[in-house]
């Protein structure tokens, strides 16, 4: 009977097509695998799996059988991996995953500045604004040390701590102890932005001299020149140090070593315009890291669609096409282009940052709010963190953890990289005075108050209050060819901008609402035209924002004497400043004339310098230009509404004025008035 019943059994499984089987049902299970070095084995593990057959395809076209096996890629690259498990009747299952395969590390790691760094345990980050270097552990501060003034950059080796601050000086800091052991004074108006150990030996850049300094036990001396360099990376016995402000037509990052230096240039990048990319000089290079395995330099920092406008191209500029993102990665041996990130909705690259074994790379984005990982080899994007903050430029990374510092926030913000998940682990703060609402206004580009697609900030024209060195065509706002003006020595009461068409500061509204594509900080739908009637007092991020903006102070002048006073030489052209009618003009503490006139109109001047791309005021002819300030002037080149002279020399001659050696030595070592 039970065997009629088991045929009867069997022939109804047949009908209903349902498979006879037998034994376990196979599982493919392995291991989730480290960073694999190119051209030495690596271990693979499936233990754990049912079956009876296993088969390896490691994504090279290559296989191999075994529940446990290894592997030797050749090339570095990320590789699906397969396994099969596989019964005696057939059936199948397979587990995957990536191997992330790269080259080995330097025995000796490479360096780079930065505002933050990390060792063990403990994180460092600098407050500029309030002289100090913040020490964390865990989610805590646990101490502050008071340094020179206005640190800007970190540097990291062993238990030495190398600070560089914009007043003037280098610090070394021992971590064991937490105490000052050297300081170096670099020069007045050296500016120093940068530091990085070369081997035991610390290197500054220092922009106000043009300087690559190496720091010896007698001091300060230059080994290279380094026009604009605000940041280094080493490896090695070779230096890194992209200009931060490009020249009108390419940028440039300097390579340095002991006995040679070369220049790479960074050509514009050709576009073509559109929604997720855009043309562009490359600019604001403020961040530089070489790649763990020495074989790959970055840099980052913004690009600049300069050849779009009206005049230039008979196309206006739009949100999406003026400023955006720029990061490259170069062959460290040959100079060649490697890879470029293909970034959307970002501004400006304010920090980078390698995991140690080179497999990935941070990127934190200044205004943007967001930090990017991406893989080290391609720069393709592979994960990052959303809404992290305001003003974020610094990163640091163990490859477990990722320390990110909103400068602006005054915040360190902590993600884990293993979970990869997008909300911070913790925020600490760091300032014991809290963020500057200003400042957050300022640097926003995340704020779609600001801007509608995370392009444009205040700071992606004015970093630090200064400006990017570059000439805009600005024919579809009614205005022309327009040089980037510095926010040093604002007038009190207006106006402002080269045709003087706002009058009060709080009309960046308009600016930022018309050309940045933001919603704007108003809190009505009323937008009052400039020259028009007041904002100020209408919104209280505007006039935050006004308030920060008249803050910003000149950087001092390396053309000035050791302790900071005016040259012998400068002495003279005073005089000759005061014979040629310059102060007719160029008068005041703010060496400006701007204002008003008696019956309203702002104070414009025609000094022969209008020419046809000068173009119109707000859509009206342009009879003359609001005078600028030379408080700063050493900083603010190129020169003229139009950026045409590249030095003062240039400017001086565009004014009918010979340029007498003596007066340009008295016109860049203006720092604060006459």
């Amino acid at each position: 009977m039970g065997g009629v019943l088991g045929m009867w059994a069997l022939v109804a499984c047949i009908e209903e097509d349902v498979p006879v089987v037998s034994g376990e049902e196979p599982e493919a299970v392995m291991d989730g695998g480290a960073v694999g070095f190119a051209g030495e084995p690596v271990s693979l593990d499936g233990e754990g799996s049912v079956g009876d057959r296993f088969t390896w395809e490691f994504g090279d076209g290559a296989t191999a059988a075994g529940i446990q096996t290894e592997h030797t890629w050749a090339e570095p690259g990320r590789y699906a991996v397969r396994l099969v498990a596989e019964s005696a009747d057939g059936r199948t299952d397979v587990a995957t995953r990536t191997q992330v395969v790269v080259h080995r590390p330097l025995a000796e790691p490479p360096n780079h500045s930065g505002r933050l760094v990390h060792a063990g345990g403990r994180v460092y980050a600098v407050l500029p604004d309030e002289d100090l270097i913040v020490v964390v552990e865990g989610t805590a501060v646990v101490d502050r040390w008071a340094t020179c003034g206005e640190p800007t950059s970190l540097a990291l080796r062993g238990e030495r701590l190398l600070v560089a601050c914009r007043l003037d000086a280098v610090q070394e800091w021992d971590l064991a102890t937490g105490t000052l052991t050297e300081e170096w004074a670099t020069g007045w108006g050296s500016r120093p932005e940068a530091v990085v150990f070369v081997g035991e030996r610390p290197w500054v850049a220092a922009p106000g001299s043009d300087a690559l300094m190496v720091l010896e036990e007698s001091g300060p001396e230059i080994v290279a020149s380094a026009d604009h360099a605000h940041a280094l990376a080493s490896a090695g016995e070779v230096v890194w140090a992209p200009r931060f402000l490009s020249a009108p037509d390419e940028g440039a990052l300097h390579r340095v070593g002991t006995d040679s230096a070369a220049t790479i240039p960074l050509p514009p990048d050709p576009g073509p315009d559109s929604d997720t990319d855009a043309r562009g000089l490359p600019n604001l290079l403020g961040a530089v890291a070489v790649r763990p395995d020495g074989r790959a330099v970055v840099v980052g920092g913004s690009k600049a669609n300069l050849e779009r406008g009206l005049r230039r191209d008979g196309l206006a500029l739009t949100p999406e096409t003026a400023s955006r993102a720029w990061l490259r990665a170069f062959d460290s041996s040959t100079d060649e282009l490697l890879a470029r990130a293909p970034f959307d909705n970002r501004d400006v690259v304010g920090a980078v940052a390698f995991t140690p074994l080179g497999e990935s790379l941070l990127v934190a984005h200044l205004g943007a709010g967001v930090v990017d990982v991406l893989d080290a080899l391609t720069l393709t994007r592979i994960g990052g963190f959303q809404n992290v903050g305001v003003g974020l430029d610094g990163v640091a990374t163990d490859g477990a953890t990722a320390w990110v510092l909103a400068s602006v926030d005054k915040e360190l913000v902590v993600f884990d990289l293993v979970s990869g998940s997008p909300d911070p682990t913790a925020r600490v703060p760091l300032s014991q005075v809290g963020p500057d609402l200003g400042a957050q206004v300022f640097h926003g580009a995340g704020d779609r108050r600001m801007s509608r697609d995370a392009y444009l900030s205040c700071a992606s024209c004015h970093p630090a209050g200064g400006h990017d060195g570059q000439t805009w065509d600005f024919s579809d706002r009614g205005e022309g060819f327009r040089d980037t003006q510095a926010l040093f020595a604002l007038p009190d009461a207006g106006p402002f901008h080269w045709s003087a068409n706002f009058d009060e500061l709080q009309d960046f509204e308009n600016a930022i609402r018309d050309h940045q594509g933001g919603t704007g900080f108003l809190h009505d739908d009323t937008v009052t035209e400039p020259l028009g009637a007041p904002k100020a007092g209408r919104g209280l991020e505007l006039d935050a924002l006004a308030e920060y903006v008249r803050a910003f102070s000149p950087p001092r002048s390396s053309y000035r004497d050791d302790d900071g006073s005016w040259s012998d030489m400068a002495e003279a052209g005073r005089a000759v400043f005061l014979a040629e009618g310059c102060d007719g003009c160029h008068a005041g503490p703010e060496m400006s004339d701007a204002g008003w006139n008696d019956d309203g109109t702002p104070i414009l001047h025609d000094v022969g310098t209008l020419v046809a791309h000068s173009g119109e005021r707000s859509g009206d002819p342009l009879t003359g230009l609001r005078t600028p300030t030379l408080v700063g002037l050493q900083a603010t080149a190129p020169y003229l509404h139009d950026g045409r002279a590249a030095t003062v020399e240039a400017a001086l001659e565009a004014h009918g004025v010979s340029s007498d050696p003596a007066l340009v030595q008295y016109l860049l070592e203006i720092e604060d008035g006459p």
